[in-house]
């Protein structure tokens, strides 16, 4: 039996600064993995978009999981601007959960 943590990645951006291509790094995925990509979705107030990519059920250490975990890594990249002093118009989090899951750390 393994341990399933659900692994995820949620974004937060400013609506001012040039939005990543969400829908062409969907496209490059195997078709399985498209749907949880989601995105973007505005916010009720100050033009906020989120984009998020779900947890992919995989028990850790197998090839699925391994997977999720490179092409979440690639879905962070594309929100990784910074400017020179250092902040982002990006709020980057990932969240794990589930059984014995690390805590949730922003990057």
């Amino acid at each position: 039996m393994g341990t399933i943590i659900h692994d995820a990645v949620i974004v937060t951006a400013a609506d001012y600064y040039p939005q990543p291509d969400i829908a062409a790094f969907r496209e490059s995925l195997p078709d399985e993995w498209q749907r949880l990509v989601i995105g973007p979705v505005q916010s009720i107030t100050n033009g906020y978009l989120t984009y998020a990519f779900l947890p992919d059920g995989s028990k850790e250490g197998w090839d699925t999981s391994d997977a999720g975990n490179e092409y979440r890594d690639q879905f962070a990249a594309l929100f990784s601007f910074r400017y020179d002093d250092g902040s982002s118009p990006f709020d980057v989090v990932r969240v794990s959960y589930g059984e014995t899951a690390p805590p949730a750390s922003s990057t």
